[in-house]
């Protein structure tokens, strides 16, 4: 408990830490996160700016600690030329250690500048075009570990036949090939529908999902089609078993989604979004770059070097000689190419709130 209110002392003053005021006068490590916090994914990426600076307040604050953490934070609005931008100025004009991306789409543009400056990247993600240096790394629940919670879930509930329903977006067919690949391993019956971004008429495919034979409806879709396509279930009284693939953390209204599930990444518990303060807002993903935040601190604290800080080099092979790894989120595994590893997790939205599924 003391140290949750500590936390929270912490998590409320974000604004002085990102100061980064260095009473003692400690050798600096330089870090440089890029998140969108304007724009559409604005409540997301400044909950997890909030969680990031509470893991380096929480480090800065500890005395024994042999470096200070200056964090810098920029809003690149999950825009390419801006993400450019901010990469080039955190490089070459702040020449930060660590560079943080959100997404993938980040991670892509930003891993090829680390490789080339020795620069660490710590993208949010699970691209293996991001992974092409020692110096990238990445921290998200891979394709495979959601899609192998989705099994689960489905035999789990005794489902025999799912329609598979993905939106043309992002890593839409990363997941979905090899998800079809395990259902058949699995001899589950399986109908995909596909959706382009920007359709607001649901009418006619959730008819078909209501006439259909499945147990359930599996859907991949972020907002707001994600939303649109939802309350054409409630319209419609759709009633079959509905999951979604870790699209349920994006939304800003759980309301919607009462008794349905999600299927995906870890939802950040209500004790540590007071303690960071977000209580009430979306903290989805917060959890894991908190977690970021304490597996860069603990690489620079404990890797040997007779520099004024450890080099990049030394680091990432700190880093990937330790391969396990814990955290909010629970147990990591790191493997060769830089790749963080978790267990997927599945919720329910109960009274408007995202809950664990006790199993």
């Amino acid at each position: 408990m003391k140290k949750l209110l500590c936390v929270l002392c912490m998590a409320l003053s974000l604004v002085a830490c990102d100061k980064n005021d260095n009473p003692q006068n400690k050798p600096v490590v330089k870090i440089g996160a890029s998140f969108p916090l304007t724009g559409n994914m604005a409540p997301i990426g400044n909950a997890v700016h909030r969680a990031l600076s509470a893991a380096i307040a929480e480090a800065n604050n500890n005395t024994e600690n042999k470096y200070y953490y200056k964090l810098m934070v920029e809003n690149d609005q999950m825009d390419s030329k801006i993400i450019n931008n901010v990469a080039n100025k955190f490089i070459y004009g702040n020449k930060v250690d660590v560079i943080i991306s959100f997404f993938s789409g980040a991670g892509r543009i930003i891993a090829p500048m680390a490789a080339k400056t020795q620069t660490l990247n710590f993208s949010f993600g699970y691209d293996d075009v991001v992974l092409q240096s020692k110096y990238n790394f990445q921290n998200f629940l891979t394709g495979t570990a959601e899609n192998a919670a989705a099994i689960k879930f489905f035999k789990g509930k005794g489902i025999k036949n799912v329609d598979l329903v993905y939106q043309n977006i992002g890593a839409a067919d990363q997941l979905l090939e090899p998800l079809q690949k395990d259902l058949d391993g699995a001899k589950i019956k399986y109908t995909v529908y596909r959706f382009n971004p920007g359709e607001t008429d649901f009418r006619v495919l959730v008819s078909k999902l209501k006439n259909s034979k499945s147990d359930a409806v599996f859907i991949y879709a972020f907002e707001p089609e994600s939303d649109i396509l939802t309350r054409e279930f409630r319209v419609q009284n759709l009633e079959k078993i509905i999951a979604y693939s870790d699209g349920l953390p994006m939304t800003n209204d759980y309301r919607l989604y009462e008794g349905y599930y999600n299927i995906g990444s870890f939802v950040t518990p209500n004790n540590m979004k007071i303690a960071w303060g977000l209580d009430g807002q979306n903290a989805a993903y917060s959890a894991y770059l908190y977690d970021t935040g304490h597996i860069i601190v603990d690489a620079y604290e404990n890797t040997p070097t007779t520099n004024k800080i450890p080099t990049s080099d030394e680091v990432s092979a700190f880093l990937l000689s330790k391969t396990d790894y814990s955290g909010v989120v629970g147990k990591y595994r790191l493997d060769s190419r830089g790749q963080f590893h978790s267990d997927g997790l599945t919720t329910i939205v109960k009274d408007g709130v995202l809950q664990d599924v006790k199993e």
